[in-house]
Formats: structure tokens, sequence, C-alpha cells
């Protein structure tokens, strides 16, 4: 099927070995035939390469990731509900849906921030001054993008996914079936940057402050500054500690900054500086050892119960990158030039790289063959093979020696 798994998006570009192609497409038929190995990929694992791939197609010239990325996004969304909801769940043997069920949360967070994220990266300010009209120029697939990005925040986003705090109207919570989720904090800074769209897109603005500010709550409802891994919240905006599947911890995560991040840099309020800042200083108190940094158990103790003894590779590449943004000069990678993907990489978008491609010496680059992969062919598992297959058929005919020899004996003694 079109889906890919969590590996392989391009098979069976491995190289110019014929020997090796063989060997991949066996090896694939007995890992499908015999073994359900990755069978099952989310949304976000199906759905997000999007912009890195578009990404490529513009820097390299090839057209084939940007068709390979499009076909994906034009299956799964053919699989949309009613309201936008896209399935969270696929199975990539199949090309459908797990099951039926979507959110905004992990598994689908990335799939939705990319519908806004690409053609933000396609089309810039600068085009005609009006992203929109660039969008609807473009082919159909970018539209469709940003239409269901559309049809999401104006439906399930504001339907399902938002508990406003009760008799406190600029706060508002990121929720996934009443759970309040650390992760969900990303929804604010991609809201922000929806509304850079056209300027009839303020109360998607309106609702980034809201939600960013209830992420802000909830990091200060706590004893450690930090907040929590998830949580339950009734309709009210009631928060219920003792609830069933509430995790206390924090996980170093980047999603709450990274908001600040994008509001502070649309709207220039100092207000989200200062809440980063409370971030940063809550990390060197609590968090910070002699080694790194880790994550804590329980955000509620004043000694955060613990620490969790792990630093996961996206503290360094988004939490403490995106810090040092909200701080750093504002053109400093600004959102003008960049697309940042998902992982926090900032990508130049498309008439940044159409100026550099201008330059000869990325031309020459671009064409140098040492960016050629050339997969080598596994010469040592080949020969383990043959001398499996080799010890396994000389057992087999050491026993059909055996069985000859047993059968003339046999004939000779009735013959006589």
């Amino acid at each position: 099927t079109v889906l890919p798994r969590m590996y392989d998006v391009l098979f069976p570009s491995r190289g110019g070995s014929i020997l090796y192609q063989a060997y991949s497409r066996i090896y694939q038929w007995g890992r499908d035939a015999f073994t359900s190995e990755h069978h099952l990929n989310s949304l976000a694992g199906v759905g997000s390469f999007s912009l890195e791939f578009y990404f490529l197609s513009k820097t390299l010239g090839l057209d084939l990731y940007r068709q390979v990325a499009d076909r994906i996004t034009q299956h799964v969304v053919a699989y949309q509900g009613k309201d936008g909801t896209v399935p969270s769940s696929w199975n990539v043997m199949t090309g459908k849906p797990h099951f039926l069920g979507g959110g905004l949360g992990s598994g689908s967070d990335s799939f939705v921030e990319y519908l806004l994220k690409v053609p933000l990266f396609i089309c810039t300010s600068s085009d005609d001054n009006d992203i929109l009209a660039c969008i609807q120029k473009h082919d159909s697939v970018l539209l469709d993008m940003l239409e269901l990005y559309d049809k999401i925040v104006k439906g399930p986003l504001r339907s399902q996914h938002t508990v406003s705090k009760e008799f406190d109207v600029p706060i508002a919570y990121p929720v996934d079936n009443g759970i309040y989720h650390q992760l969900l904090c990303f929804v604010p800074g991609m809201l922000a940057l929806g509304a850079t769209i056209s300027v009839d897109r303020e109360d998607d603005l309106v609702l980034a402050e809201k939600l960013v500010r209830g992420c802000h709550d909830m990091h200060e409802q706590s004893s450690t500054g930090f907040g929590p891994e998830k949580i339950h919240i009734n309709r009210a905006g009631a928060v219920n500690r003792n609830s069933a599947g509430g995790d206390p911890s924090y996980l170093l995560r980047p999603e709450y900054v990274e908001s600040l991040f994008v509001l502070y840099r649309t709207t220039g309020k100092q207000e989200y500086q200062e809440m980063g800042w409370e971030v940063f200083e809550s990390l060197e108190r609590y968090c910070k050892i002699d080694l790194g940094y880790t994550g804590l158990r329980d955000v509620y103790d004043l000694k955060g119960g613990g620490r969790v003894d792990d630093m996961p590779s996206y503290f360094i590449a988004e939490t403490l990158k995106y810090l040092l943004l909200l701080f750093g000069p504002d053109d400093f990678v600004s959102l003008q030039d960049f697309v940042f993907t998902t992982e926090a990489h900032p990508l130049l978008r498309v008439d940044v790289v159409d100026r550099m491609r201008a330059h000869a010496y990325i031309q020459a680059e671009i064409s140098n063959d040492k960016y050629t992969v050339h997969a080598p062919f596994p010469w040592r598992l080949f020969g383990v093979i043959l001398v499996v297959i080799s010890f396994v058929s000389g057992i087999a005919g050491c026993i059909r020696k055996m069985w000859r020899w047993k059968y003339r004996y046999n004939t000779k003694n009735l013959t006589q």
C-alpha cells in the first residue's frame, strides 16, 4: 500500500546491487508472510513525512519525495470523519484504519501540525502578500491539507479538545478524552501560526492565548513549576489529581515552551518570555544534575517525588532550543524564513530555498555523487546462509544415502 512502515518509505531504493535488491525482496516477503512485524503504524507515523519531503524535493530538485508524501496524505485524508477527524491507527499491509477513533494527542499530533506547516512552507507572506491566495494557486493537495486543518480547528478542537476554566474566561485547557496532556501544549503554537495566514483568523489567535495560559496554569498549580504529564479535568475545568489514569510526572517535554516561543514571535508580548523564564528556573532548580537534566516523578511533591533517570534527546533538540530562541533576537531563525519540523528542525521556506539554489556551489554539491547512498550487499549474512544451506544439504544427502543402503540391504535379504 502507499502507507509506509516505521522505516523504508522509498523501498526498494537500496543501492545499485541486483543481489542486494533480490535479498531485500526475499526478506520482505518472508517478513510479511511469517511475522506481524510493523504491520501497524500511527497516523503520525505514516503521515508526518510531508514537510521534510517537500523540503527535499525543493532543495534537490527531485519531485519524487513530494509525490510520495502527497500519495500518503491523500490516502489517509480520504478516511476522515464528518468532523475532520482522521483515524490514528493504521494497518500498513491493507492500507486501512486499524480503528476509526482519532484525536490530537500522541499518534496524531504531528500529522495535524503538518496540515498547516506544509502550506506555510510553500507559501510565505511575501507571495503577493496573501498566503491563502498562494495556496489556492498551487496543486489541490495543499488546499486539501489547509481545508482539513480548518475543519479540525473549527470542529473537534473547539468542541472536544478545549475545556475552559470555570469563572476564568482567559484560560482554557487542551484535552483529549477529558484528560489534559502536556503533549497537547503544542496546540497553542500551531493555532498562532495558523492565525498568520489571514486577518480573519484572529479568533484562532485568541484561542491560542487562552490555551497557552491553561498550560501555564497547570505549571503554576504544581509545587515545582512544571505541569503534569497528564491529569483529568472535568467539563467545568476543575482538576482531579486523584482520578485513575493520571500521571504527575514531568518528562522535560518541549511542547509548552514551543508554544511560548511561537506566541512571543507572533504577538511580541513579553509575558510569554516571563513564562518561559519560569520554566528555565524550575529546570535549574529541580532537574539539573552534574551530568545533565532529569525528569521528575511527581510535580506536586516539593522535592519532585524522585528523579526519572532519563534525559530524552528531545530535551536538547527541542526544549532547550525553543528556550534559547525565546530569548534570542526576534530575527534569529525568523518565522518569516523558517518552518520548524515536529522535531524542532528549522527548514528554510521555499522562497529562501529558491534563493539558495541560485548559487552555483549549491548545485555542485547537490550533484556530487558522495550524497548518493549505496547500500552494501550483506556478504557475511549471505555467507552464513550458504554455510547453513550447505550443511543442511549435506545432512539431507547423508540421510538419503542411508535410506538407499537400508533399502538395498532389505531387498537383498528378501531375495535370498
